[in-house]
């Protein structure tokens, strides 16, 4: 397969559909672990913030 313009080289050797697959699981993996140390990072400030409030998590 000829890359497309503008393809990025982290793609340009996956050949087939299952290939593909993985690579779009992998970087969904990655894009979830990074907003969630984004809500615990801002969790942590809010409570910083106001140590008096009770916060609850539960269920999130």
């Amino acid at each position: 397969m000829a890359p497309a313009e503008g393809e990025p080289e982290s793609v340009r050797r996956l050949t087939t559909r299952a290939q593909l697959v993985e690579r779009i699981q992998q970087l969904g993996e990655g894009v979830f672990k990074v907003a969630q140390h984004s809500w615990e990072n801002a969790l942590a400030q809010v409570k910083i913030a106001n140590p008096g409030l009770e916060f609850s998590t539960e269920g999130m």
